[in-house]
């Protein structure tokens, strides 16, 4: 029986697991924390639970055929909730806009605020689910993993129809004429602090989520879905090992053989499946020789700019904060230049997310709020950071104040994660929760490895579930590589050097 050794607990990790035992695969899944989930986490402070991660998913058809493939009804195993307005947006002038994938509703909102767009909303949807579909069949058909691929006749011509010489500015343009919308769809098509004007039109496409896809919620938290999935994966046979960190990837004859677990144990294994980012990491899972250099700088991180801040709020009493607020910036451009210099906005985009609104008898003390800002990645050694923390806190009460919420006097429990806070509570480094798309307009096509082309046997899942179509993402990409891993011994197995045929997993129906 062939042995797969799964580094890594979140979706992707989880997603294969299933699948590689449901195919007859002896599965290990090794995580270094106590318990799995990756971004989902959950953060105690006294009678307050707060939900760090993803919170909110699209395309649930995607985590069901995850069960489906185990012959399991997801029903059996978590509570899933459609979330009709999941978003509130406010604006500094009393606007609110409430994001939902009811274009009836969306266009009875426009026709107040931008009548242009509300003319042109069917228009405009239907091309950001073009970009959305074109976009994940380049993903899913060809992965551009190196510049050479770009330029390749199949993948150009795929390309071209991506409207890659427009920027997101002006391809918002042509359907939005209201300033504050159009800043507010190219912030959560982008979520980084990048100008419009500089990252490329097809991004969009990440708003096919939030506008014409349903969004939904976990029944517990959305912590459920990892837990679930675990659950299931037990059931199967997948053995799991918490706590047990990798040190070391065995390799022989440009073959992985094994691991090393915690500098000692070292363990069989013919198939591992981890995260690219974990190539080059500190502790050297491999020998930096066994790769070209070519390899080497496809793995090596990207210098990082920014990170959050996030200050968690256990209040008094439940207000009427919606589950997912955005109190939107005044001025984009001023928030964008001050991050990009290494400073805190001072008139900051604030993310609030208030679970309590939707399960009110999961927080009974009152709400528990975690209220994220973009922040710059500085040392947080520096005297003058520390200052600048402290004093930042003041600063978003004083502006969430300004938006109609006096938060300060129900506060009863409180706590703050900088960036260095979130690297070792989350274990994400250097201190981010969601991750970063380039703004270059080539460069964001690319993407990272999700084979090893130098090592028989080495296989990589993506490392983002920043965005709501994150989550999904990941799960495709756990069931993606887990076809590739089958067919691939299937392959080795019948001793063909046809191109295998994958086994099919619906993820559409």
């Amino acid at each position: 029986m062939t042995k797969v050794t799964v580094i890594g607990g979140g979706l992707s990790g989880l997603s294969a697991a299933i699948l590689l035992v449901s195919e007859g695969f002896e599965v290990s899944l090794y995580e270094r924390e106590k318990a799995v989930g990756g971004n989902f986490t959950t953060y105690s402070l006294d009678s307050y639970d707060f939900e760090v991660g993803p919170s909110f998913f699209a395309l649930p058809e995607i985590l069901e055929s995850v069960f489906k493939a185990a012959n399991k009804d997801m029903n059996d195993y978590l509570e899933i909730e459609l979330l009709k307005k999941h978003t509130t947006i406010h604006f500094i002038d009393g606007v609110k806009f409430e994001m939902m994938n009811c274009p009836i509703e969306m266009k009875k909102q426009l026709e107040l605020l931008d009548p242009f767009a509300a003319e042109h909303y069917d228009s405009f949807l239907k091309e950001v689910e073009r970009l959305y579909y074109e976009f994940s069949q380049i993903e899913s058909e060809f992965h551009i993993s190196n510049w050479m691929k770009l330029v390749e006749k199949p993948i150009r011509n795929l390309l071209l129809k991506l409207r890659p010489f427009e920027s997101m500015d002006q391809f918002l343009r042509k359907y939005f004429k209201n300033e504050q919308l159009i800043q507010l769809l190219a912030k959560y098509a982008n979520q980084e602090p990048h100008s419009s004007k500089t990252v490329p039109a097809f991004l969009a496409s990440q708003l096919y989520m939030m506008l014409s896809s349903n969004v939904y919620y976990t029944r517990g938290g959305n912590s459920e879905i990892p837990n679930s999935l675990r659950k299931l994966a037990l059931e199967l046979g997948v053995k799991f090992y918490t706590n047990k960190e990798i040190t070391k990837i065995h390799v022989e004859d440009q073959k992985v053989i094994g691991i090393q677990v915690n500098h000692d144990l070292s363990i069989e294994s013919d198939c591992i499946l981890m995260s690219s980012s974990q190539i080059l990491s500190e502790n050297k899972l491999l020998d930096e020789q066994l790769l070209s250099y070519e390899k080497k700088e496809t793995f090596k991180p990207e210098e990082t700019r920014y990170s959050q801040f996030i200050l968690f709020l256990g209040l008094k009493k439940h207000t009427d904060l919606s589950m997912h607020s955005v109190l939107f910036s005044s001025d984009i451009e001023l928030e964008v230049e001050q991050l990009n210099n290494g400073e805190f906005a001072t008139n900051p985009t604030i993310y609030l997310y208030n679970p309590a609104q939707v399960e009110p008898e999961r927080f009974p003390n009152g709400d528990s709020l975690v209220i994220t800002v973009l922040a710059p990645y500085v040392d947080e050694e520096n005297v003058s950071h520390r200052a600048d923390v402290i004093t930042y806190r003041s600063l978003l009460l004083n502006k969430i104040k300004a938006y109609g919420y006096d938060l300060e006097p129900l506060i009863v429990e409180e706590k703050l994660w900088t960036a260095e806070e979130i690297k070792n509570n989350v274990k994400k480094s250097p201190g981010k929760i969601f991750g970063f798309v380039s703004n270059a307009f080539a460069k964001a096509y690319l993407r990272p490895p999700v084979k090893s082309e130098e090592l028989d046997g080495l296989y990589f899942t993506l490392v983002n579930t920043n965005h709501p179509s994150g989550s999904s993402d990941a799960l495709k990409n756990g069931l993606h590589l887990a076809t590739m891993i089958i067919a691939d011994y299937q392959d080795k197995e019948s001793g063909s050097n046809d191109d295998p045929e994958e086994p099919f997993i619906d993820l559409t129906e």
